[in-house]
């Protein structure tokens, strides 16, 4: 699918761009910023006039809930709240009750985070254990 990004706010702070511009997007890589090379036909056309189109944030201490805190907030509620909010990576501390260090518990919550197919999760490095960091 070719998707044609229009009049967007582009800001990207690895490379200093900060201008309206538009972004063409080809099987679901950027193929330009600014103007779309003339073979590009895009399938679907968005107006982002008014709206900042930047890259994934990532949220370094997530507070998801899980293992332990089910019953105030679900995987699924807050993955889907953070990307609404334009977050698309995690990183859950150790933090949780029970404490999330061991490695059973963490491959259940990166199974889990997984299927929901919509953003990366990453545990925090737990006391120098590089096997438990995903």
């Amino acid at each position: 699918m070719k998707l044609l990004i229009e009049q967007g706010r582009v800001i990207d702070p690895a490379s200093g761009r900060d201008e309206v511009a538009d972004i063409a997007i080809a099987a679901g890589r950027i193929v330009a910023i600014g103007k779309a090379p003339g073979s590009f036909t895009p399938d679907r056309r968005l107006n982002a006039a008014g709206c900042i189109v930047a890259p994934g944030l990532i949220d370094l201490c997530a507070r998801l809930g899980e293992p332990g805190n089910e019953h105030a907030r679900m995987l699924e509620s807050e993955v889907g709240a953070a990307i609404a909010g334009g977050v698309t990576s995690l990183v859950c501390p150790p933090d949780t009750d029970p404490v999330l260090d061991e490695p059973g518990l963490v491959e259940m919550l990166k199974m889990r985070a997984e299927r929901l197919h919509r953003s990366e999760e990453h545990t925090s490095e737990l006391q120098s254990r590089s096997d438990l960091v995903w």
